[in-house]
């Protein structure tokens, strides 16, 4: 891989020989047209995690945003393309890329460690016309924790109480053994004041799940797709009370019903949301629940698959 400073030459020469010339002309040159779009981010080494990001053109440069790690999707700071080569800086970190036509390697650096990465187009996902649907299946039997593991590094304080699926306190995360494509899940929650927690769906894309009753509308509030879909209303139930979600996702499309109410009704899912297990949006993946923010309680977890 070219260091960083290479990248940074090349796009100085590239500006520098714009003074007397064109600059739009020249900006609108300056990379190749196929970087254009939506990435799905591999990143290698002791500790891999996936990232997401999509480039767009901004009036005559180039423009976009980047999920890191966790949090959400956040625009870049920084960034500059020459021919097939991208530098970029956003959220304390710097990326730079080379683009063979069709996906990227590339490096990066955060405080004093450096990554490699590679990337790859992210699938269209076209969603499923007309779909049958199969039987409904229980994820959670009421019992014990069969068919879920939990992970993350932390303390599990996953058990079940009553029929009911208890996180007593921040620890690690659930998710279910089985791995799932297209399907309606139907599952109900019970938020504490104060506390947060995340139903993923193929263990990439988060409903958030959090004591929001009240507040407006919000990508990172109860019922979003956290920092990438923003729900239409906000019918959340003040905290410590059951309620319920029914989400059906379709390719990349998802609809979420929330006490009845639908406050997202069939729309794209761009990418990943901070925390997914990986970045191969086009294969089956599982539900996870998020568990490393306090005590929440889950309950009639059903989930049916399309055919």
């Amino acid at each position: 891989m070219r260091p960083l400073g290479y990248f940074f030459l090349l796009i100085g020469i590239a500006c520098g020989s714009t003074d007397n010339g064109d600059d739009s002309a020249s900006a609108e040159a300056s990379f190749d047209e196929a970087m254009l779009g939506r990435w799905d981010v591999s990143v290698s080494g002791d500790d891999p995690y996936p990232l997401w990001f999509e480039l767009e053109r901004s009036g005559t440069g180039l423009g976009g945003r980047l999920q890191p790690r966790g949090g959400h999707a956040l625009p870049f700071e920084t960034l500059e393309a020459f021919g097939d080569t991208l530098a970029a800086q956003v959220a304390g970190a710097s990326y730079e890329g080379l683009f063979d036509g069709e996906r990227w390697r590339g490096s990066g650096r955060r405080d004093d460690s450096s990554f490699d990465w590679t990337a790859v187009r992210a699938p269209a996902l076209e969603a499923p016309e007309n779909p049958s649907w199969g039987e409904p299946l229980e994820l959670f039997n009421g019992k014990d924790l069969d068919g879920w593991s939990p992970f993350g590094g932390q303390e599990n304080q996953w058990a079940t109480e009553d029929g009911v699926l208890v996180n007593e306190d921040s620890g690690a995360n659930l998710v279910t053994d089985r791995a799932f494509q297209n399907f309606k899940l139907h599952i109900e929650v019970n938020v504490p004041e104060g506390s947060n927690s995340g139903i993923y769906l193929r263990g990439r894309h988060e409903i958030q799940v959090q004591d929001d009753h009240g507040k407006e509308p919000h990508a990172r509030h109860m019922g979003g797709v956290y920092g990438q879909v923003t729900p239409t209303s906000n019918p959340s139930l003040p905290a410590g009370e059951w309620q319920s979600f029914d989400i059906t996702l379709l390719g990349r499309w998802v609809t979420v019903v929330l006490n009845g109410e639908t406050i997202i009704a069939h729309q794209e899912i761009p990418g990943i949301t901070g925390g997914a297990l990986d970045s191969h949006e086009g294969e089956p993946g599982p539900i996870y629940l998020q568990g490393d923010h306090g005590r929440v309680l889950y309950r009639n977890i059903v989930l049916t698959e399309a055919e």
